[in-house]
């Protein structure tokens, strides 16, 4: 086809975020080049690309896209300019003879997919010249041009409408399209292409319209028309970026190729601001909400803090700047100081200016906006104002993204650091554990001095504890350590894999391989030694194990023993003192007997290993570790019963208290004396106290042994004299100071304040020494105010201990 040819290779760049900061000098939008056949020198293409403005930069991957509802689900309002024209139903591209002609080649879809949608056609009965526009998604025309009111645009007969409606209508597509375009620009300028200035015709051939997609997307849309001259040509260009438009999950109502190529605005204006949702709002997400919700959500979120901020939506809550001055201060405070920002509504045009100009000076946001967009009309458009909060967004998305980014590579940097040394580290320890296996199997492989039948016994003895030791403690080693090694190496190959990096193969005789040989020829050498040597040991063995299977039961049988002593004492029939006795006893008899019949079982153990008897003890007698935990339960059980009986003892002598009463604080003490030491350190106290509702106490009230521990008849007497309401010398003592508000006396207006019966207060002023008047301070003294001042402090040393 005329003015086709497939696109030259380009360098593969780094795909573009969705948030673009603009060229900082003219250089930045001259960068991309692209040669043609035959391909002119660098500088003249460079030049002619500049003045065509259809460079084209090859990008390296495309964002994942999202499914988003049509226009008319999006609810994008506002009448379509009056003027516009829709073609007749059969002016469609299929009947185009040039394009039967240029595309003979193609099927009926490839035709389906430039046909006009059916639903923007005019109707058999609405006349060709009359000025008519339809909503995309339902609802009628107004008598305004207003729009149908589920559709994403109006319905408005021009013969109908009133000319001030029709000025906000324009007012609107003025601001959508200036911000748009600059938007557009945006997105175009950092990709190295031209920008735009009029929506109308920007589009008109097609190429600036692949430009933009290409931008947004990072990838090439392939073979286009780079300077079509016929209207079929243009239409295809169209048709191509809109079909890309739709693949990314662009539902697209009422618009086809026709329309961008016949410049209609509404529709080019309907489009940009649904690729503006795509890419710039349809994947923010803020606490689980997504596209607009997110977006205002977040700005409500971040301008929560300041009080003359409010906002509910995209219009009206930004018209005084101090929303936008609200998001960099929240983000830059460093930019802007919110503190001397006018408040009053006539600073609103100096506060827009101030946020715009350190957004596009500081922050790198498109100016996308100016001040009389949002103050010369009664209700600024909403998806201008959604657009350039977008940018915001995306702004400092974008920076803690380059923060989230070099904390990337700086793990990575730390990941491949370590994972040189651990492949030197790996080379190293299997290389070490190698050389020890086989010097060991050179030793084992050595005659001894003498024939092995006429080895003395206590050389054989020697020679099989010396196998045995090595496998309980070399071997082991040596086991770990070709586990350790193995857990390397796969640590190593997950890792790379991790960074799709390049796999690690071990060098031969480092593999796991040559490492599993060396252990099964180890391994298979100390059996064979073992069963030789276990041969001429046999009745050593048999010995072994008959005086472990002995020692084992006895201690069994004895433990048993010890246990039902325990029942038998703890029976509610003995009297506490007797249980005390009788605890006494076991404690002085039984239990070092079973702790010498753990020695003399550990011992018999011991002999087994010797001569590597234990193989033969499953099953036949307890094993050491259990006959342990069975000492150790019984010893922990008499310990236990000690504390419960000398508790319950000195318990009872606190005859005031209920049986439940005395229970509880045991139970609560036993609690927390976890060493069952009969005693509490400060941390133990504080939570016995506290389980019993305690909140605080003075530590004077309570006495301590040297080691700062409270015993469990000092925490009965407490608990008791406090539920027993009985007075301390240091409780009376912050009583009387409390009732004198920190008087060092009492007059007749703290005595009156307490209600006390008049017997008390008569008592108090009988026996309560007056204060002497030079004792007094002057502040005293006027509190006093010609009452007596009643010395408490030296009436509580006369009957209470210091």
């Amino acid at each position: 086809m005329l003015g086709t040819m497939d696109p030259p290779p380009t360098p593969r760049r780094r795909p573009l975020s969705a948030y673009y900061a603009p060229p900082s000098s003219p250089s930045a939008s001259s960068h991309v080049e692209r040669t043609r056949s035959p391909p002119p020198s660098p500088s003249s293409h460079r030049v002619q690309q500049q003045q065509r403005g259809t460079g084209r930069p090859a990008h390296q991957s495309h964002r994942s896209t999202s499914s988003l509802s049509s226009l008319a689900q999006l609810n994008l309002g506002g009448p379509l300019p009056l003027g516009a024209h829709a073609p007749p139903a059969s002016a469609t591209l299929a009947s185009s003879p040039s394009l039967s002609r240029a595309t003979s080649g193609w099927d009926a879809a490839d035709y389906s997919s430039l046909r006009r949608s059916n639903s923007i056609l005019t109707s058999s009965a609405t006349p060709w010249g009359e000025r008519t526009h339809f909503g995309a998604a339902g609802g009628g025309g107004g008598a305004a041009g207003g729009g149908g009111g589920g559709g994403a645009y109006g319905v408005a007969q021009g013969g109908q409408a009133h000319g001030g409606a029709l000025d906000g209508a324009r007012s609107f597509e003025q601001v959508q399209e200036r911000t748009f375009v600059r938007w557009v620009n945006s997105r175009l300028e950092p990709s190295g292409f031209l920008p735009v200035q009029d929506l109308g015709t920007a589009f008109s051939d097609g190429t600036r319209l692949v430009q933009l997609v290409e931008s947004l997307t990072g990838e090439s849309l392939g073979k286009f028309n780079y300077q079509p001259y016929l209207r079929v040509q243009k239409v295809e260009n169209a048709a191509k970026a809109l079909d890309r438009i739709k693949e990314m999950g662009v539902h697209l109502t009422n618009i086809g190729p026709e329309d961008i190529v016949d410049g209609r605005r509404k529709l080019i204006l309907g489009l940009i601001w649904s690729l503006v949702l795509r890419f710039s709002i349809a994947e923010i997400n803020e606490e689980g909400s997504l596209a607009k919700e997110g977006l205002l959500l977040w700005a409500q979120r971040r301008t929560a803090p300041y009080d003359e901020v409010d906002v509910h939506d995209f219009s009206t809550s930004w018209r005084d700047g101090h929303a936008f001055c609200a998001l960099i201060h929240a983000h830059r405070p460093d930019l802007l100081d919110y503190a001397s920002l006018r408040k009053d509504a006539a600073a609103a045009a100096e506060n827009l200016e101030k946020a715009f100009a350190v957004a596009e000076e500081s922050l790198g946001i498109p100016r996308l906006l100016e001040v009389e967009d949002l103050l010369g009309t009664r209700r600024p458009d909403e998806r201008s104002v959604m657009t350039y909060v977008a940018q915001y967004f995306h702004a400092f998305s974008s920076r803690a993204q380059a923060e989230t980014e070099a904390k990337v590579i700086s793990r990575f940097v730390e990941e491949m650091n370590g994972l040189m040394l651990s492949v030197h580290d790996y080379e190293r320890r299997v290389t070490a554990l190698l050389t020890s296996i086989s010097t060991y199997l050179s030793t084992l492989s050595s005659p001894p001095s003498s024939p092995l039948p006429s080895t003395p016994y206590p050389s054989l003895t020697s020679l099989l504890d010396s196998l045995a030791s090595h496998r309980r403690t070399t071997s082991r080693d040596w086991a770990r350590e070709k586990l350790a090694t193995q857990e390397l190496l796969g640590n190593i190959r997950v890792k790379l894999e991790t960074y799709r990096l390049r796999g690690y193969d071990a060098p031969e005789g480092l593999r796991v391989e040559d490492v599993a040989a060396a252990w099964e020829e180890l391994t298979t050498a100390q059996s064979e030694r073992a069963r030789l040597l276990a041969g001429l040991i046999q009745r050593l063995q048999e010995e072994a194990r008959a005086r472990y299977i002995a020692q084992a039961d006895a201690l069994d049988e004895a433990v048993l023993s010890a246990q039902g002593e325990l029942f038998a004492i703890a029976l509610p029939s003995n009297p506490l003192p007797a249980q005390q006795s009788a605890l006494d006893r076991l404690e002085a008899t039984r239990v070092p007997s079973l702790r010498r019949a753990l020695d003399g079982v550990r011992e018999a153990q011991a002999a087994c290993v010797a001569c590597e008897a234990l193989q033969g003890l499953v099953g036949q007698a307890s094993a050491v570790e259990g006959l342990e935990e069975a000492v150790r339960e019984v010893d922990s059980a008499l310990r236990a019963r000690r504390s419960f009986v000398e508790n319950q003892m000195v318990a009872r002598k606190a005859t005031s208290l209920s049986p439940e009463q005395l229970e509880d604080l045991s139970s609560a003490f036993r609690t927390f004396d976890k060493e069952a030491k009969n005693a509490l350190d400060l941390d133990e106290l504080a939570g016995a106290l506290g389980s019993l509702g305690v909140p605080e106490v003075d530590l004077n009230d309570l006495k301590q042994d040297d080691n700062g521990l409270v015993h469990v008849d000092e925490f009965l007497r407490f608990m008791t004299e406090r539920a027993e309401d009985r007075p301390s010398a240091s409780r009376l003592r912050g009583l009387f100071r409390s009732a004198a508000g920190d008087k060092p006396f009492l007059t007749d207006v703290d005595l009156a304040r307490l209600s006390l019966p008049a017997s008390a207060v008569a008592f108090l002023k009988e026996h309560m020494p007056r204060a002497a008047p030079s004792a007094l301070s002057v502040d005293d003294a006027e509190a006093v105010e010609g009452d007596e001042a009643l010395d408490y402090e030296s009436f509580l040393e006369q009957f209470c201990e210091a």
